[in-house]
């Protein structure tokens, strides 16, 4: 009889505990968490939003861009092109060095208004009449070729058309996104304009591929709401209760993050970009985002009541049969002291035989607790300074067990890096020994850091007390007493109003060891002498890599390699910080390694070069090695992957120098836009293929010729220089006289 209420009691306990805190769970999951998924996806929604913006932002910024890249481009001369039919050619060819953006631009045409010449990016030339034939040009159903020529005439803004219908070469219909872009924008006296082509379906393609799940209707709309692109079609936008979201404020859109429209509510987000202030609009159906957390409810709740009625059927049988509790307890302490006496006893008297044993052990351990103390006050004051406590009540309620306190105003932290390999415990009781003995009033704390040559001294002090000339006889007395070289940081002096002074503090001693390192000034810096202004600094160090970007997009191996260069000079310009050191070297090998990625699949290789270049730590002569090293790999990689013409055989080029050696005008860049080469990439070619240096080449044959002018004829040394390709005589006598060791007119009359 009294088996059965004990059991019961047991049973009502152990339930209460599993229902309990789930039911408290239940009661405050349930009401919140429809608002907690629609909150989490109006967030997401922004993100994709945002992220859709980006991505259009990038693409959208080189179609600004090209405009004035192309009249930087020395190759091509608009106003030459309606007097000179060659020009048309070098126009039309250099148009295609820019065909790189296939996966955004449809194409790219500048038009010259002096000529009503378009020339597209993949070499084609059309007129202004073209653009009215189907089939030869572009045609636009509501854009009139009248209208399309006062606007390409005219613009001094950019004009950007929505998607529309319009007939491409070959006749079939395409939606394109229109930019009407002067040269240059904003500028005066247009040479022409750029008009640039965008699929339709590239930007919905960039829409869905912006979201796993994508479920929702994107649009952009322009600066004057006007609907560029939408995933739903812009006139289905303007024909529906969709218009309304055109004529929106910013304040009704920041005020809204729900709409209800055809009777379907959606989440709405809105982003504007600061590049063209285009807005990227995006609406997600509410219904589906809270169909699948009903759904999940429902199925909790089932799941939850079969987990509640299996347990309580697990409880009960456990408890029917080991609902003997005081004979267990004498069980477990029987079995964990034993009895040394072997005196029988009762299971009260077991029982209090067991807590003797425990208060006994409790003090042992006590014993032992004492014996690590100063280990845990060497590991409080160690999270003391990586900032991991909140306040000053979070961390005094671990630090007075163990004699902690920083009665003083102010703090300084000091951070000894040893550089040999010493007993760390020996230059750690040293370090206290010396410390000891500082004057009364200064406090210090010494311990060791996570690292094992480094020792981290914290120092509370007044603001008047000078600690350099102790840290100073320390050094000393390590390099006596113990013949250790060390390098020590010191941390500026900080008043001790917030906790997180100790974690600045050893940051600061942190950098100073760093500037050390790097530097080799001194073995003692403080915080001070380890800053710089940081005016410029970031800003140029982006001009470097978005430069050496731009050389490797159009794989200059020359340019590559001599911006390298330059950028290890400047890392290795005096006072630079050891942390924008490392910051220039990991952006500028993080370019390098994916470039060099792009050319060799093997990902084995790609791992492990990844573990060599950024997860050790290198000297500055180590990064410089490794960042020569790269470069010239990839260099070399560029040179023999990059394309050759089929033309530019030794036999061709030979047989046009052989024409034109006498002509002033040949040149490197002569040559290449016959080749339809870089010059970069022609005069690489032209050494490997001739087997000497261009100039060096056509400097030797002309010295040949004038040979035989000088030897045969007695016509005045101008005159032989002009025959010969020269545009003056001091050039031709000056390329003599480097090759031959004597001017033309003392050959002359040597050869007398």
């Amino acid at each position: 009889m009294v088996k059965k209420p004990l059991l019961i009691k047991f049973l009502i306990s152990y339930l209460s505990i599993l229902i309990l805190p789930i039911a408290a769970i239940l009661a405050y999951y349930y009401p919140y968490s429809t608002a907690i998924v629609k909150d989490k996806a109006s967030a997401w929604n922004m993100h994709v939003t945002e992220q859709l913006m980006n991505s259009m932002d990038i693409f959208t910024k080189y179609a600004y861009n090209l405009p004035a890249e192309i009249m930087q481009n020395r190759a091509i001369k608009p106003y030459m092109a309606p007097e000179n039919e060659y020009q048309k050619v070098i126009i039309a060819s250099e148009m295609r060095k820019y065909n790189i953006t296939d996966a955004f631009i449809e194409n790219s045409l500048l038009y010259l208004n002096n000529i009503d010449y378009f020339f597209s990016k993949t070499g084609s030339a059309y007129t202004i009449d073209d653009f009215s034939k189907k089939g030869v040009g572009y045609v636009y159903e509501q854009w009139s070729t009248e209208q399309m020529y006062q606007d390409l005439n005219n613009a001094t803004e950019p004009i950007i058309r929505p998607v529309e219908t319009v007939y491409v070469p070959g006749g079939h219909k395409v939606n394109l996104l229109s930019f009407v872009l002067p040269m240059p924008i904003g500028g005066s006296n247009s040479p022409g304009s750029m008009l640039i082509l965008v699929k339709e379906s590239t930007i919905l393609n960039m829409m869905e591929s912006s979201s796993d799940t994508y479920n929702g209707i994107f649009m952009i709309t322009d600066d004057n709401q006007r609907c560029l692109v939408s995933s739903i079609g812009c006139n289905d936008i303007i024909n529906s209760e969709f218009n309304q979201l055109l004529s929106y404020t910013d304040e009704q859109f920041d005020n809204h993050q729900f709409i209800t429209l055809n009777e379907e509510q959606y989440i709405i987000s809105r982003t504007t970009s600061e590049i063209n202030q285009w807005n990227y609009i995006r609406l997600l159906p509410i219904s589906d985002t809270i169909q699948d957390i009903r759904s999940i409810q429902f199925n909790t709740l089932i799941l939850l009541g079969v987990i509640i009625s299996i347990t309580a059927l697990i409880i009960y049988f456990s408890l029917r049969y080991n609902y003997h509790p005081i004979k267990r307890l004498v069980e477990l302490s029987t079995k964990l002291f034993a009895d040394e006496s072997r005196t029988p006893k009762n299971e009260i008297e077991t029982i209090h035989y067991a807590l003797d044993q425990l208060s006994t052990t409790k003090e042992k351990l006590g014993e032992q607790l004492e014996q690590t103390r100063p280990k845990i006050r060497d590991n409080i004051l160690f999270q003391l300074v990586l900032g991991n406590f909140e306040n000053w009540d979070a961390f005094e309620s671990e630090a007075h067990l163990y004699n902690i306190n920083f009665s003083n105003e102010c703090i300084t932290v000091v951070i000894l890096s040893a550089e040999s390999d010493h007993n760390s415990v020996m230059i750690l009781k040293h370090c206290k020994a010396k410390f000891k003995l500082l004057e009364d009033g200064i406090i210090p704390y010494v311990f060791k850091s996570q690292y094992n040559h480094e020792i981290i001294i914290i120092i509370s002090h007044k603001p008047m007390d000078s600690l350099q000339s102790y840290i100073s006889l320390l050094q000393q007395e390590l390099l006596e007493v113990l013949e250790l070289n060390s390098l020590i940081g010191i941390s500026l002096s900080h008043h001790k109003d917030n906790i997180k002074v100790f974690h600045y503090g050893y940051l600061q001693a942190s950098r100073s060891i760093e500037q050390i390192r790097f530097q080799r000034t001194n073995t003692i810096v403080t915080y001070n002498d380890a800053q710089q202004p940081s005016t410029g600094v970031v800003s140029y160090q982006t001009e470097l890599m978005q430069t050496l970007e731009l050389a490797i997009l159009k794989n200059d191996a020359d340019r590559i390699a001599s911006l390298i260069q330059h950028i290890q000079t400047y890392m290795g310009g005096t006072g630079m910080p050891a942390h924008v050191i490392r910051t220039i070297y990991l952006n500028t090998m993080s370019i390098l390694f994916n470039t060099l990625e792009r050319f060799n699949k093997d990902n084995d290789t790609s791992l492990h070069n990844i573990e060599f270049i950024f997860q050790n730590r290198y000297s500055l002569d180590q990064m410089l090695s490794i960042m020569t090293d790269t470069t010239n790999k990839l260099c070399e990689i560029i040179k023999l992957t990059l394309p050759t013409s089929r033309k530019a055989s030794s036999e061709n080029i030979l047989a046009f120098v052989d024409s034109y050696w006498h002509d002033s005008n040949l040149s490197l860049q002569f040559m290449a836009d016959h080749f339809e080469m870089s010059v970069s990439n022609f005069s690489y070619h032209f050494k490997k293929t001739v087997g000497h240096n261009f100039k060096e080449y056509i400097d030797q044959l002309r010295i040949q010729h004038s040979i035989q002018y000088l030897k045969s004829s007695n016509e005045p040394i101008e005159i032989i220089a002009l025959k010969v390709g020269y545009m003056n005589s001091s050039s031709f006598i000056r390329s003599f006289k480097k090759i031959t060791g004597s001017t033309p007119g003392q050959y002359r009359e040597n050869m007398k």
